[in-house]
Order: structure tokens, then sequence, then C-alpha cells
């Protein structure tokens, strides 16, 4: 089984607000790594670590109880 290289970053937004953002590496080699938006957040939250837990969330959402390891991948 091949294994993916999945990122949760929290990104500011205007007005003080904040995104959570699930990267997914392309698999290019290169210097520097390259993801593609996986999945993102459909609304602000007030605080980073708001975002950041509803982030997580969402990730550990993406395969249950082990993980992402498995599901299909979405980037091509």
């Amino acid at each position: 089984m091949e294994l993916r290289d999945l990122a949760l970053s929290v990104r500011e937004l205007p007005e003080q607000r904040y995104g959570w953002v699930i990267l997914q590496g392309t698999g290019e080699k290169s210097v520097f790594a390259h993801y593609a938006v996986l999945s993102s957040a459909e609304r602000g939250y007030d605080s980073y670590g708001g975002a950041l837990l509803a982030g997580f969330v969402a990730l550990r959402a993406l395969g249950g109880r082990d993980g992402p390891r498995g599901v299909a991948a979405a980037v091509g």
C-alpha cells in the first residue's frame, strides 16, 4: 500500500479569522515538496486553535480510526 503525504495547515483569513487546509503531496520529486489542496474549511474560525482543531477532525474523518491510509487519493 502506498503511503500518502498529508499536511494540515492553518491559514490567516481577513478580519482576524482562521481557516484550515488539508494538503496532499503530489509525489513530484524536487528540492521542495509540492502539495495540492485536498480539502479546506467552508467557514472561518475565531481562533487559530479552533481552526486547527476543526482541521484535525476533518483530517481524522478521512479514514476513521486507522487514519487516511487506503482512502482513494484525490490528487491526480
